[in-house]
């Protein structure tokens, strides 16, 4: 009886190791992304990489910004300011590779390497969550 408890626990034990994976387990699908101006209110319009709307606003603001376009694709966001009596002002927002994501090497293996963490995203890092917009004026 205590045979098969033992067993049970090994083989629960052993799938969570396989499925787990370093970035997943250290990391998050999506990131807080803060966004303000140095101009009081102005419109922000956020798109992703298929140029779909995916904030409408003022700034300042915070925002969760998914991290992964595709799998093994990161996201990269386009952020636009306008405001009357300003240049319009654009940000590319990107992600980079994250380093916890090498330690499937070592931990997660190449389940975490090759499906884990590229399907949930966490592989992935926004390679600024403070972004400034710096806003000219016309007459600049």
């Amino acid at each position: 009886m205590y045979k098969k408890i033992l067993q049970k626990i090994c083989i629960v034990g052993m799938c969570g190791i396989l499925l787990s994976s370093c970035a997943s387990i250290v990391s998050s699908t999506s990131e807080t992304v803060s966004i303000n101006s140095n101009v009081k209110n102005p419109i922000v319009k956020i798109t992703n990489n298929k140029n779909i709307p995916i904030y409408y606003g003022s700034a300042p603001t915070s925002l969760s910004l998914k991290k992964k376009e595709g799998f093994f694709n990161g996201e990269t966001y386009t952020i636009t300011a306008e405001k009357a009596g300003y240049i319009p002002t654009t940000h590319i927002l990107d992600t980079s590779l994250n380093w916890w994501y090498w330690g499937n090497i070592i931990f997660g293996g190449l389940i975490g390497m090759l499906i884990v963490d590229p399907a949930t995203g966490a592989m992935w890092d926004f390679e600024d969550e403070n972004i400034f917009l710096n806003m000219m004026p016309v007459n600049y």
